[in-house]
């Protein structure tokens, strides 16, 4: 066999995310023998560094500042197109928004493919980010998105259907298993909570309508408690809220925590109150610590919660319905364990890091000309779920 095939991995930094921790796990399981990661970053910084450090990865750097568009930054591209050539990288597959722009450059002035990946609707996008994403598609050889939504999306956007692969989120089910059974760190609350987990630097994540919800669920059970987990500049905002509406008592803000599976663990239910998702690692997780789910039918979280199945789906912004199914799963401990099983048996089945592993492996063979037979890219999984 001959040298193992270099993949350019092109992430804009290493904070805490479930974007992040997908392309951690995706360097991780690389089969070494056929490709070897070389990972880049924009910045050098953030938690997931050290992942990346205990595998032996360390980034190589082009730092471009906050600002695209400068002078600099064409000299880091021109920097960036030697290192790809000189390294004798095959494919350039970027991971975000700026490096998808910089990547698709940079690759198309190597001679190399690329691949741009579009892992949620773009909700977040400032000022002139969807136009640059929506030309950064049309000209990278592949699009790799994780939800069928996202692919609709990016088809409308002008790329063509053969171009966008669906390659599902995979799940260490291994490792989250280990990490259940640890103690959770400490401050934790007590075993039975409701459990969020999301970011709190944007208020598409729902966490208010969540509040205005608990303050229902306490009426109802004095004893509930929420716990969120996740950090960002709108956390005294959500304190605050949580004060003004009573509810404060009720609610653990715990920050950004890398004991999350032992979080899980021990609560009862989880809730994704978000307004726009892709395909949210944090349900996967919830699913695989076999939780049932209340989440919003928005984005990709309706291909893998079928309302009544895994959990209940609610309209977002509607607090009042995400109370009443919050409270019809604290109440009905039998309903919560079948919920949560088939959430596991879901993400087993669907989101195994097995399956991740193929669909990339599958996508590096295609644009590096390995002569291999086809693999469906992830598989094309619920349309149409109900919200009830």
């Amino acid at each position: 066999m001959g040298r193992p095939l270099k993949i350019l991995v092109f992430q804009d930094r290493f904070q805490l995310g479930g974007q992040e921790r997908q392309t951690v796990l995706n360097v991780r399981t690389m089969d070494r023998t056929r490709f070897e990661p070389v990972v880049a970053t924009l910045h050098d910084d953030g938690e997931h560094l050290a992942d990346l450090a205990a595998d032996g990865v360390r980034p190589f750097v082009f730092d471009v500042g906050n600002k695209l568009v400068r002078p600099y930054t064409a000299l880091q591209v021109a920097r960036l197109v030697r290192f790809v050539q000189q390294e004798g990288i095959r494919v350039v597959h970027a991971q975000d928004l700026r490096t998808n722009v910089l990547g698709v450059i940079a690759a198309r002035l190597a001679g190399v493919p690329s691949i741009v990946t579009r892992v949620d609707l773009g909700h977040q996008l400032p000022g002139l980010g969807r136009p640059a994403l929506a030309l950064a598609s049309r000209l990278a050889d592949r699009v790799l998105v994780n939800a069928l939504c996202i692919r609709e999306q990016a088809i409308r956007g002008g790329v063509e259907p053969d171009r966008v692969v669906v390659v599902r989120n995979g799940v260490d089910l291994a490792e989250l298993d280990r990490a259940a059974r640890r103690l959770p760190e400490a401050p934790a609350p007590d075993a039975g909570a409701i459990v969020c987990v999301a970011n709190m630097h944007h208020p598409v994540k729902g966490q208010t309508d969540l509040l205005h919800a608990m303050r229902e669920v306490v009426r109802a059970r004095p004893e509930a408690r929420l716990v969120l987990v996740g950090d960002g500049e709108r956390r005294p905002l959500l304190e605050r809220a949580a004060r003004q509406l009573g509810v404060a008592e009720h609610c653990h803000f715990l920050g950004h925590r890398r004991d999350v599976a032992s979080i899980l663990a021990r609560a009862e239910v989880a809730a994704s109150p978000s307004h726009a998702e892709g395909i949210s690692n944090a349900i996967l997780e919830a699913m695989a610590a076999r939780l049932p789910v209340v989440a919003t039918a928005v984005g990709g979280t309706p291909e893998i919660v079928r309302d009544g199945e895994e959990g209940f789906l609610v309209p977002p912004g509607a607090p009042a319905v995400l109370a009443r199914r919050l409270l019809e799963l604290l109440e009905d401990a039998p309903l919560r364990r079948r919920m949560g099983e088939r959430g596991r048996r879901l993400v087993e089945g669907e989101f195994s890091l097995e399956q991740m592993r193929a669909s990339y492996d599958a996508l590096y063979e295609d644009l590096t000309g390995l002569e291999v037979p086809r693999l469906v890219y992830g598989a094309a999984r619920r349309e149409g779920a109900q919200v009830r």
